[in-house]
């Protein structure tokens, strides 16, 4: 294998949880059902089978809408269990293939498949062979792309979802992008969505085309690495691991040793929204946070909050954490430091925006426009009044 083939292999199940629902369960391969978190008042669509898809059913549609829409629609919680299971399946399979793998949780998978030439032979029959064996050992069909790198493999697996093989030869990625849809493009989400399309771009092509000046005028200086991905230009290397062992993690000292509940509460504040930033940037949501506090006597306490769901939002990561710090408190002894960590992550869930509830679709316009703002101008441009008091 020459050492300018493609050699990075992307694996997307695509709408994974009902993937695994079905291969779970066959009957429901017949059915139209969707994925929705119990419990909640006013529930959304995590994720609709390709049944109910095929109905008109989105991802983000209140429960009640798509019940209406279609009576016959069966609504099944999210089996965190099974998806687990299935996501450490897919990894023990592609591992055999190379030693260079990065497992996303939620059913996606990057190898790196250079230098394995002489044992499994083109990276292409390679991917074949895990196509097959991931649909005949684990019941579950999926997209598989092959490319130069992991931008151009993850827009290759959802041009062709929801299954099939794709091959993007090296130095074939512009001409490969220039017809597809932006809305495939990594970092183009709602906001940025709606400015492309007052614009007139729809294809990823038109963002590539522009220079510097005029990228950077439309979309700020932010702009130039969303044309350099729209070229196909992607350096970023494989992260080894499984997503969900992964964390985001942030450290406070004080300058001097704090009593002040106020004081303890800004700081807490400042660093969820740096971390929460982080996480969002990279198109992730954590389902639990842990605080550890470091006292002046030499002792720690900690605590751990979790939720079935997602937290995504800076109020979310916010709140949770500080409850957390309060779990963990329960001493009158000065505070030296602390630790926050973000984990269990896993891709944002699909919103579409079309059906959003009101509230959510707020929340998440007015978090879109603050991080745009903190990535222009810098992360303490905008922030929660309660964190100012933190390193006055």
């Amino acid at each position: 294998m020459h050492e300018s083939e493609a050699s990075i292999v992307h694996v997307n199940i695509t709408d994974f949880a009902a993937a695994v629902a079905i291969a779970k369960q066959p009957r429901l391969a017949t059915r139209p059902f969707a994925i929705a978190l119990e419990g909640s008042a006013r529930r959304v669509v995590i994720t609709a089978s390709r049944k109910a898809w095929e109905e008109g059913i989105r991802a983000g549609m209140p429960v009640s809408t798509a019940q209406r829409m279609l009576p016959a629609l069966e609504v099944l919680p999210p089996d965190t269990q099974s998806a687990a299971k299935a996501d450490s399946a897919i990894a023990s399979l592609v591992a055999s293939y190379s030693p260079d793998i990065q497992c996303d949780k939620g059913g996606h998978v990057y190898l790196d498949m250079k230098g394995t030439g002489r044992l499994f032979g083109p990276v292409m029959d390679s991917a074949l062979k895990i196509r097959k064996e991931i649909r005949e050992q684990l019941g579950l069909e999926g997209a598989v792309a092959v490319a130069s790198n992991k931008l151009v493999a993850k827009i290759g697996t959802r041009a062709i979802r929801p299954c099939g093989l794709a091959h993007i030869r090296e130095g074939e990625e512009a001409s490969f992008l220039a017809s597809q849809d932006v809305g495939l493009l990594s970092g183009v989400g709602s906001a940025i969505a709606r400015l492309l399309e007052v614009a007139g771009i729809t294809q990823i092509g038109q963002i590539a085309a522009l220079d510097d000046n005029q990228i950077i005028a439309f979309l700020g200086r932010r702009g130039l690495a969303l044309r350099d991905a729209a070229r196909g230009l992607d350096s970023s290397s494989l992260q080894k691991g499984v997503m969900n062992k992964r964390v985001i993690l942030r450290k406070v000292n004080f300058s001097e040793p704090i009593l002040s509940l106020d004081e303890l509460k800004a700081a807490v504040f400042a660093s969820a929204e740096d971390a929460a930033l982080q996480m969002r940037m990279e198109s992730m949501g954590c389902q639990a946070v842990h605080i550890m506090l470091f006292w002046s006597d030499g002792r720690t306490s900690e605590a751990t909050r979790r939720t079935k769901g997602q937290w995504v939002y800076d109020h979310e990561i916010e709140t949770s954490l500080f409850q957390a710090a309060m779990q963990a408190m329960g001493r009158r002894v000065r505070l030296l430091a602390f630790t926050i960590k973000l984990f269990e992550l896993g891709p944002v869930f699909g919103q579409t925006d079309l059906f959003i509830p009101d509230v959510l679709q707020k929340q998440q316009s007015l978090q879109h426009s603050i991080d745009e703002v903190r990535q222009r101008f810098g992360p303490g441009i905008l922030t929660h009044a309660t964190a100012l008091c933190h390193g006055n």
